[in-house]
């Protein structure tokens, strides 16, 4: 599954979502807020590593 970046989505981090599932998320609530949820810890961390090292095109495979 492809995911678009928004352009200003700002530094992102690993937090624990509903149901114990970790999200890749950037702090922000309502119309900002942007979130990935993952399967695990690891693929939470390097989620958020591409995003805040900006090794993307504008989409993430997810």
């Amino acid at each position: 599954m492809r995911i678009e970046i928004p352009q200003n989505v700002g530094k992102v981090r690993v937090a624990m979502g509903l149901g114990g599932k970790y999200v890749v998320w950037n702090g922000k609530q309502g119309k900002h807020e942007f979130s990935i949820i993952c399967r695990n810890r690891k693929e939470a961390q390097e989620l958020a590593e591409k995003i805040n090292k900006k090794r993307h095109d504008g989409e993430i495979e997810v």
